[in-house]
């Protein structure tokens, strides 16, 4: 009798061991992946996640726009532009995971916008959707003049981005 108590122990020590050996070897390969999914972290990929963060926003602010808003005019080029942003987003995002760029989610000031966007009362909704989107434009076109790249693909999203926010800026402009 003891000697199968002691053949047990030996077996449960003998288990415990080698579960130990395959977690330690497990928390190596776990840290390996880590090293190899670290991300550097560029002014370029700085840039490139905030585009995708404010394009993010855009497509869902558009969305919310096209369903609230009253202004027939304005209901239709939130709708057409929508197209625009998401093909402007899917380069964008192509161009993040070529260059390796890690990306991440949308911002908290945006994501707080667009919760203010989706509690907004209809009523007089055009109203608070212009002034919203009025105020993006303005931060989102001073950033993009402040930044100069030597990467040729991240100058040309920039600019083709620059260049659809303008447009967005002169339709808003002249809305109520």
């Amino acid at each position: 009798m003891k000697t199968n108590y002691f053949i047990l122990l030996l077996s449960i020590i003998a288990i415990s061991c080698n579960n130990q050996q395959r977690v330690e070897g497990d928390e190596k390969k776990i840290s390996v992946n880590k090293k190899s999914k670290k991300f550097e972290e560029t002014p370029e990929s700085t840039y490139i996640n905030n585009q995708i963060s404010r394009l993010e926003f855009q497509v869902e602010a558009f969305k919310i726009g096209s369903e609230k808003v009253a202004n027939p005019d304005l209901k239709k080029y939130l709708h057409d532009e929508i197209d625009n942003l998401k093909e402007l987003l899917s380069q964008t995002k192509s161009l993040a995971i070529t260059n390796n760029y890690e990306i991440k989610p949308i911002s908290k000031e945006l994501q707080d916008n667009l919760y203010k966007l989706v509690i907004g009362d209809v009523k007089g909704f055009d109203n608070v959707f212009i002034l919203y989107y009025k105020d993006f434009l303005s931060k989102s076109l001073d950033d993009i003049a402040v930044h100069k790249f030597d990467d040729l693909s991240v100058n040309q999203l920039k600019d083709k981005y620059g260049n659809l926010l303008y447009n967005h800026k002169l339709y808003f402009d002249v809305q109520k």
